[in-house]
This record gives structure tokens, sequence and C-alpha cells, in this order.
């Protein structure tokens, strides 16, 4: 149990270390669109362009046994790891303080020494609180000239890049052993 500090927020740091036992990966698609033709309420026909989007979830689960000889099941969503039975593998997850659970964060493949990483749920984690570029943009909006628009933009594009730059350095930091989840 190790516990770090995430843009202000405490976070406990559990892992579970263990040999794969069973892997299962399969993938969920959903696909939406719309656009298309119709009539006006004067019976004529037009169109409208076609769009179709779709997303790809990926779900691994993972059975571990650690070295007391227990078994644990893992259901992870979008990482995508690349594991086989017989890899020794760590999963580490982060509970913020006052909760009783978290997200899954990181797969370590042991045996590859590849990393996997669930990138939403760490930038979740070092976003910081969104009250203040709100509060400014009330004020520069309310100020309303030119440049306090763009100001009220800006403080928005640097919370974003000061999330995601912290996500990041967070990740890089474990990938190159600077961080240490000795758990």
């Amino acid at each position: 149990m190790e516990t770090i500090n995430a843009s202000g927020k405490v976070y406990t740091l559990y892992a579970v270390t263990g040999k794969v036992v069973a892997t299962n990966k399969n993938m969920e698609t959903r696909v939406s669109g719309g656009g298309g033709g119709g009539y006006t309420h004067q019976g004529t026909g037009f169109s409208s362009p076609v769009t179709v989007t779709s997303t790809t979830t990926i779900h691994d689960q993972i059975f571990l046994v650690d070295d007391m000889g227990k078994e644990h099941s893992f259901q992870l969503q979008d990482f995508n790891v690349a594991c086989r039975d017989g890899n020794e593998l760590k999963v580490i997850w982060a509970v913020k303080k006052g909760k009783d659970k978290g997200d899954y964060i990181i797969v370590q493949n042991n045996s590859t020494g590849q990393s996997f990483f669930n990138t939403g749920a760490i930038r979740r984690m070092f976003r910081p609180s969104w009250l203040i570029p709100l509060a400014l943009t009330v004020i520069f909006l309310y100020i309303g000239t030119g440049l306090t628009i763009f100001a009220a933009v800006a403080t928005w594009a640097a919370f974003i890049y000061y999330t995601i730059n912290k996500a990041n350095t967070f990740k890089s930091d474990f990938t190159a052993g600077r961080l240490s989840v000795g758990i």
C-alpha cells in the first residue's frame, strides 16, 4: 500500500502480483449514425449528409495466482493487455481518500517488461478542480472584451494541458522506473 498526491487529491495505490493462469479478450463495437433524407411539410424531399461513428472497447479478463496461492480475477476495459499463461503481472489500482473503491490504472507485465495504462483514469486523478477555471471564465466573460474572451478560452486550454501533462509525466515516471509502486 502506497499513497500519492495527485493535484491536491490523495490516492492509495494497491496492487496484486501473480502468474497468469487464464486470460480472455473480447471487443465490443458500438455503431451510431444519423442523417439521410426526409420530406418537408410541403411534401418536397431533401437529403443531408449521413454520418456513422463507431467506438470499440477492449475487454480483458485475467486470472492471476499470487505467491500465497490465492486466485484473483480482473475485468479490465481498454487496457489491451498483452499476456499469456505463465506471465507474471502486477495490476495496480488507485482509491481516492474517503472512497471504498477506485479504478485500475496500470497493468505491468513483468515477464515482457511492458506496461499498460488506463489513461482516462490517470487523467481524472490528476485533473485539478474545475471550479477555478470556471470562476475565471465567468469573470472574463463578464468583463466582455475581445481579449478577455481569449483569456477565458486560454484558461480552459491551460487546465486541459496541465491535466494531460501531469498524467503523461506519471506514466513516463512509472515506465522509466522513477516511480516505484513496490506494493
